[in-house]
This record gives structure tokens, sequence and C-alpha cells, in this order.
């Protein structure tokens, strides 16, 4: 993957710590993720989000009963 390539090659070891790379690469791969995903119609309304919502919701309220 070359997003992992030209993350490592922005890497600032005098400043930068493990953290903040393995931070930057997970980051940066769930933002390709994304893009790939909108690219491929992998997306769904505001309205599927908030009945998604209103059904966990719902499931959470039943389970402590």
């Amino acid at each position: 993957m070359n997003f992992i390539k030209e993350t490592l090659n922005q890497v600032q070891p005098s400043t930068d710590t493990l953290y903040d790379v393995i931070y930057n690469l997970f980051f940066f791969a769930k933002l390709k993720e994304s893009e790939n995903n909108i690219q491929n119609g992998d997306v769904c309304t505001l309205e599927e989000l908030g009945q998604y919502i209103k059904d966990l919701e719902e499931n959470y309220e039943n389970s402590n009963i």
C-alpha cells in the first residue's frame, strides 16, 4: 500500500513516538477505506443512519429489562 510508504516517509524520529506512527497509519488506512467505500457506492443515507441508531437504542432498551 502506497499510503503506508508515504506515511512512514513523513515520520520525524526526533518528535514522533511509536504511538504517533501507529495512530497515523491507522488513521490514513481508515481514510483510504472510506474513499474506497464512497467510490464503490457503499454508503448510507442520513435516514438509514437514523433508523439504524433507533434500532440500536430499541435493542439496548429491550436487553436491559
